[in-house]
């Protein structure tokens, strides 16, 4: 008995280091976006040089979720994860004393390359302490977690941004980054049985991938969320330059809208717990989309009747959130549910699909960006329209 209740509490405590290192790599983007136009102003370039600080951020993340899974499996993943959280601190400080937008966006390229690694091998962590339906509800309290959280940061970073100017941002993003490293150097152990170092060839590492890619459940559930991440990362990327120079919000109420938004992410997690229990994960998951759908097609409505008004766009892409909020945990916890021995490799593809198509979110909103809503909505409202027949395609028959 006592030793159950010790397992617990260590479990416990590694549960909050995870979800504070994943809240602190999701702060490094939602922070500073409403500094981007003073950015711009600053370094004298025009918006899509600045729109590369998230595309590169983005590229980051996905050339790291490639490898680390299979780095940690033969390295230890409480190396990984430390490792790549000194890598994002110091990044982190390139960037408060960048002297040019050259500079400021490859230091988000390495930021995202280490920031994301905690993510990657924080979520495989979960699993393998928890039993599966205990991961369930662990993980619809991080969805929660993930949007309250971080929908303080942009109303900071838009004070930041207004009292000491764009690089304030960043020294706050290098003191959640420093008190995460913080928090794994002390909270993030494994029982030794659950960080064994397995080392592989490359050969070895690039089975498993392959074996993970043809398993038709890792694919269709794993997508839905990546189909709604792509969206998101289109619209926080346009969102600031909107709000901002199109409807003409200050950047200290920017914040304020966009942490309504991400509010609605946690909603969308609660909703997904309860949906669950009662619906089960495939009918929850078909909601998301529907919920999404729901989100886009509002805005495509608001494009032609109110463009200018902050609150309906906000509410809409409020919906997009809550969709993406719903996806989250059904999402996870069905494509990482058949993997055990190399589950830590199935959740670094897994995040890998994700930066992927959070990296083509950016990339969309930096070629289809007109200053209006259509081009936006209409990439919104496509993506889960996309994953519905997916997720009908890939059904077990």
């Amino acid at each position: 008995m006592e030793k159950t209740k010790q397992q617990k509490k260590f479990s416990l405590e590694l549960s909050w280091v995870i979800t504070y290192g994943i809240i602190a790599y999701f702060i490094t983007t939602d922070i500073y976006t409403p500094s981007m136009p003073s950015i711009a102003k600053d370094f004298a370039v025009s918006e899509d040089v600045v729109q590369l600080s998230m595309v590169l951020f983005m590229v980051g993340s996905f050339f790291s979720t490639l490898v680390s899974g299979a780095l940690a499996e033969n390295f230890g993943r409480r190396r990984m994860v430390l490792g790549g959280q000194a890598l994002a601190v110091l990044s982190a400080v390139v960037c408060i004393f960048a002297p040019n937008i050259y500079v400021l966006v490859t230091a988000r390229f390495f930021m995202g390359l280490g920031g994301v690694v905690t993510a990657v091998i924080g979520f495989s962590a979960v699993q393998d302490v928890y039993s599966p339906q205990k991961s369930i509800k662990i993980f619809a309290v991080m969805g929660t977690a993930f949007a309250v959280v971080p929908a303080l940061a942009p109303i900071l970073g838009g004070y930041l941004d207004v009292w000491f100017g764009w690089r304030s941002s960043f020294i706050a993003i290098f003191l959640f980054l420093l008190s995460s490293f913080l928090a794994c150097y002390f909270g993030f152990r494994l029982p030794s049985k659950k960080d064994q170092i397995e080392p592989s060839k490359l050969s070895q590492i690039l089975q498993k991938y392959k074996a993970i890619l043809r398993h038709k459940n890792f694919l269709r559930y794993g997508l839905m969320n990546s189909l709604l991440i792509s969206g998101e990362w289109c619209y926080i990327t346009i969102l600031p330059f909107y709000f901002i120079q199109v409807i003409e919000v200050p950047s200290s109420v920017y914040g304020y809208y966009l942490a309504a938004m991400l509010f609605c992410y946690g909603i969308g997690s609660y909703v997904a717990g309860k949906g669950i229990e009662k619906m089960g994960h495939d009918k929850t998951l078909v909601l998301s989309m529907l919920i999404s759908i729901g989100g886009g097609a509002g805005l495509i409505v608001t494009h032609f009747l109110a463009p200018k008004s902050p609150e309906l766009v906000a509410l809409f892409i409020g919906i997009c959130f809550m969709g993406q909020g719903v996806s989250f945990s059904p999402s996870i916890t069905k494509a990482l549910e058949s993997f055990d021995r190399m589950r830590a490799s199935a959740s670094s593809v897994r995040s890998s699909i994700n930066a992927l198509f959070a990296m083509i979110g950016t990339i969309a909103a930096s070629l289809f960006n007109d200053m209006t809503l259509l081009p936006m909505a209409l990439y919104i409202l496509a993506l889960p329209l996309v994953g519905l027949v997916i997720f009908r395609a890939l059904r077990e028959r």
